[in-house]
């Protein structure tokens, strides 16, 4: 019995031991599986954040239009940070992927780019046409938009591309105007800290800057180059949503917080961390520009509302991270103004084309309606604003002179001066009586 007894003994001890083997192996036997799980405890990668559903070039469906723009809230004051980040960012990713189809067949040669951009009479698209130099917005689009048919008339493309089509800092500038004023965001050159952005983390360059790449080793490759990969790295790590991510040639706008891996020894791993993106750009053949309805219909969007950028690829490309003073609560979003000189309950043309209409926010086109002394509208005049991102305009430019001054003869009539600002908001400037 107690030879039994000791027998039972030795097996248990042989099994605990083979167990305790067994569990070693798990950890440094070097099958390749067990191999990546060693290395894997090695570097003990830490993530500092990241999101539940890695959203990376999906196929998603995106039914949109752009009337979807009165969804999106006007900024005001008592409004948290998060929030005023995600208005700017759903701003650009509608400019971007609405879908809309051509009154007619379009085509015009995309300067700089060395490509053609073609558009179909019937065939499904999303988002505003890449024209470079331009800065279209939504706020332009709904007028010639046929909300029941989804069907774009490209007429006003063909008379001026440049006020209708938009690009990259066009998309990000507008979406930037939902909310900020604090800063002048024109075009990719200028957006720096000499027009009223912040750099994000330690990085430096010379303030005095007004365009990047004007003088010797200051464009934004340079500048990267300059600061070193690991400064980059740790700013890329603190932008967040809706944050400007500018290059020589780019931009684009920070649409998720980053996700961030760092190594054993705390430095981040450039090629794991990322950020994704949203950005203008022109379609092309690429995959990750496609999107589906709900009835499987491919079509291609302007740019891309979900790219990823690795850590180690935005320091090749040479981005540079900015910020905004309201994104940071150190300047309260302003409530939106707009005023003309001419404060008297009747006004003649000379007297309204002597007036400047001036605004906080940047404005998008001025709108003149006349009307009877029954309401109706007897004329509705546009002018789309060929100066970028200005926030004033003299009415000599905006009203329609002929059509003004034959209304005008009834002495009864009345004029209205609208102007649609970049907050979203579309304001009354002037209301009286025309006179001649």
């Amino acid at each position: 019995m107690k030879k039994t007894i000791a027998f039972l003994l030795i097996l248990a001890l042989l099994f605990s031991l083979a167990s305790c083997s067994e569990a070693e192996g798990q950890t440094v036997t070097l099958t390749e599986t067990v191999t990546a799980e060693t290395e894997e405890k090695k570097t003990k990668e830490i993530i500092e954040w990241k999101p539940t559903v890695e959203r990376v070039h999906e196929k998603v469906e995106t039914p949109l239009s752009p009337e979807r723009i009165a969804q999106i809230p006007i900024a005001n004051s008592s409004m948290s940070t998060d929030e005023l980040r995600q208005i700017c960012v759903d701003y650009v990713c509608l400019s971007t992927t609405f879908q809309w189809t051509p009154s007619t067949d379009y085509r015009y040669l995309v300067e700089r780019q060395g490509a053609s951009a073609t558009f179909l009479e019937g065939q499904l698209y999303g988002g505003i046409p890449y024209v470079n130099t331009a800065s279209g917005n939504l706020y332009r689009v709904l007028e010639y938009y046929d909300k029941e048919t989804g069907v774009m008339d490209m007429f006003p493309f063909r008379s001026n591309n440049l006020i209708c089509g938009t690009a990259c800092s066009g998309t990000a500038g507008w979406g930037w105007s939902r909310v900020i004023n604090s800063a002048v965001c024109k075009w990719t050159a200028e957006l720096n800290v000499n027009h009223g952005l912040l750099r994000v983390g330690n990085y430096t360059y010379d303030d005095g800057i007004t365009r990047y790449g004007e003088g010797i080793k200051n464009d934004c490759s340079d500048i990267a180059q300059q600061n070193g990969s690991a400064v980059l790295y740790e700013s890329y790590a603190l932008t967040d949503v809706g944050d400007c991510l500018v290059n020589n040639g780019h931009v684009r706008m920070v649409k998720e917080k980053p996700v961030v891996v760092r190594k054993e020894d705390g430095s981040i791993d450039a090629k794991k961390s990322y950020i994704i993106q949203c950005e203008q750009g022109l379609y092309t053949t690429s995959d990750t520009h496609d999107r589906f309805t709900s009835d499987g219909t491919k079509y291609k969007i302007q740019g891309n509302d979900n790219y990823k950028a690795t850590f180690e690829r935005l320091f090749k490309d040479g981005y540079l991270p900015h910020t905004f003073k309201e994104f940071l609560g150190t300047d309260p979003v302003e409530k939106a103004t707009c005023t003309i000189e001419h404060g008297e309950p009747t006004a003649n043309l000379n007297q309204l084309h002597k007036c400047t209409v001036k605004a906080n926010y940047t404005i998008s086109h001025i709108i003149t309606i006349v009307r009877d002394t029954e309401g109706n509208q007897l004329t509705r005049y546009i002018k789309y604003l060929n100066n970028h991102f200005s926030r004033e305009i003299s009415l000599l430019e905006c009203l329609p002179g002929n059509a003004v001054l034959n209304h005008a003869k009834e002495g009864t009539n009345t004029i209205e001066i609208q102007a649609y600002l970049g907050n979203g908001e579309l304001l009354t400037v002037y209301t009286g009586t025309l006179s001649e």
